[in-house]
């Protein structure tokens, strides 16, 4: 569902006690691929590979693996979305960072790939491309996914980051 405000809400870029220039370590899988695989294998985490591990435990899965196993496909998108709104951003890795950096920089600096890339190198998150394609193809394909941000990375969803900023659940 999407949620608008009457102005939109200043991004800090400190979320929560979360610094969002710090341990963003790039990764190349995403969140929907992981969910996928992990209902492939019935759950089983053994048979996820090393960077589908990165994301089960960036979003920290397990605390409702059980849940995620038994919902329709459309429902895990919400489950997520309260999962992240209900616990402290210094509890989840890069992966969920990597969504509100997105967000961060589309909002405060401009839309797009480049923009975002630019921020990366200046901020000294990374020096290299590379990484900065990878933390941009997380953050923005599972902001997407989750259906909070838009493809340029702008936000789609500003009643989530709301929320996300002060900690509300909805």
């Amino acid at each position: 569902m999407k949620h608008t405000l009457q102005e939109p809400i200043k991004l800090p870029s400190i979320l929560r006690g979360r610094s969002i220039h710090h341990n963003i370590i790039p990764t190349v899988c995403n969140l929907k691929n992981m969910l996928n695989k992990l209902v492939s294998v019935q759950g089983d985490y053994v048979q996820l590979k090393q960077w589908e591990k990165r994301s089960y435990q960036a979003y920290q899965i397990v605390k409702f693996k059980l849940a995620i196993l038994f919902t329709y496909h459309e429902q895990r998108k919400n489950l997520i979305k309260q999962h992240i709104l209900s616990g402290s951003p210094n509890e989840f890795g890069a992966s969920c960072i990597d969504i509100y950096l997105v967000a961060f920089v589309a909002e405060t600096y401009g839309p797009g790939k480049t923009v975002f890339f630019d921020y990366i190198m200046k901020s000294g998150i990374s020096e290299k491309v590379i990484s900065a394609k990878a933390i941009w193809q997380v953050g923005k394909g599972d902001g997407v996914y989750l259906e909070i941000l838009n493809n340029d990375g702008t936000i789609r969803d500003w009643g989530f980051f709301a929320n996300w900023i002060k900690g509300n659940q909805r």
